[in-house]
């Protein structure tokens, strides 16, 4: 697992990936993290708080559009 990282960089290293595909790679992972977040995280039950959740993905969307 930890050769993979650097074989990753490796390769990434030497190739150039076009613009487009690195925003649907970065669309990809940012759903996943949020399907995640919504099957493993969240309350099943009426405990959770909607307004949390939403302050806290709009805050994350703010950090990733600033980088």
């Amino acid at each position: 697992m930890a050769a993979a990282i650097i074989v990753g960089w490796v390769i990434g290293s030497g190739t150039e990936i076009h613009q487009a595909a690195v925003a649907v790679l970065f669309a990809f992972l940012a759903g996943g993290i949020v399907l995640n977040v919504l099957k493993e995280e969240l309350p099943e039950e009426q405990e959770s708080r909607f307004w949390a959740f939403a302050l806290g993905a709009i805050g994350y969307a703010i950090l990733l559009l600033a980088v």
